[in-house]
């Protein structure tokens, strides 16, 4: 059976995305409604838009699993010293 505390943490990541997934249409609608697209704000929402579509679309995937271990080859393994 499943741990409801592991349910919790995977179901509370992927909402987190789901609500960064939101706030990147509303910035990426935002920004197409901008006539004049040049400036600081433009650049500011672009940002907005691309970094919480990129982290929301990850933790809807991926959603608990973030946390996993992976294994690292040995050619990428630190060197001990």
């Amino acid at each position: 059976m499943t741990d409801p505390r592991r349910l919790r943490t995977d179901l509370g990541l992927r909402a987190g995305g789901i609500l960064s997934l939101a706030i990147a249409a509303t910035a990426i609608r935002t920004l197409a409604r901008l006539h004049p697209q040049t400036g600081a704000l433009a650049f500011l929402l672009a940002m907005i838009g691309f970094l919480c579509a990129s982290a929301g679309a990850m933790l809807v995937i991926v959603g608990r699993h973030i946390h996993d271990r992976v294994q690292v080859s040995a050619r990428w393994q630190r060197a001990a010293r």
